[in-house]
């Protein structure tokens, strides 16, 4: 694995008897190398990784107007788990379920898309009671929203998700 594009900026606000301090520092993300790739979808979405995968690249296809398929990198995260994040610039983003029209990076995007994909696997294996799926998405979705707090467009992603 190799640092992805330089880093993620992180943001942490602290409150000390109402004087607010805010911090920044750096996180690292993870681009997996091509020798990695077949088996970051296991390790991201368990036996369910198949139908996880085509989850995300749907829903690309209903949020990102005029997608038409494309690369997509995997990016691991240090405190575990991670995303996938799409091939190309800026991203334009819309849903009509949440009035959410905003442009955003790829970055942003594949973790507003994989957050969705996760969400929704989860439901689904809650609901056909699977135990080991059920967890491992519960822990996926705790790591990325935990990468989420930090994002320099935490505010975006946080919209897109609400």
């Amino acid at each position: 694995m190799s640092c992805r594009h330089g880093t993620t900026r992180c943001r942490s606000l602290c409150d000390y008897g109402g004087l607010s301090m805010q911090y920044v520092n750096t996180c690292p993300v993870l681009n997996v190398e091509e020798c990695d790739r077949l088996s970051f979808m296991p390790y991201l979405f368990g036996t369910d990784f198949m139908l996880a995968e085509l989850q995300v690249y749907a829903l690309a296809k209903k949020w990102m107007p005029g997608y038409e398929g494309g690369f997509w990198h995997f990016i691991r995260l240090p405190e575990g788990g991670g995303y996938m994040m799409p091939d190309c610039g800026r991203v334009h983003l819309v849903s009509s379920e949440n009035w959410f029209d905003r442009t955003v990076s790829a970055d942003a995007a594949g973790i507003i898309l994989t957050s969705l994909a996760i969400n929704r696997r989860l439901a689904a294996h809650h609901d056909s009671s699977n135990p080991a799926l059920t967890r491992l998405y519960m822990l996926r979705d705790a790591q990325l929203w935990n990468h989420i707090t930090f994002h320099p467009e935490c505010s975006a992603i946080y919209a897109a998700l609400d």
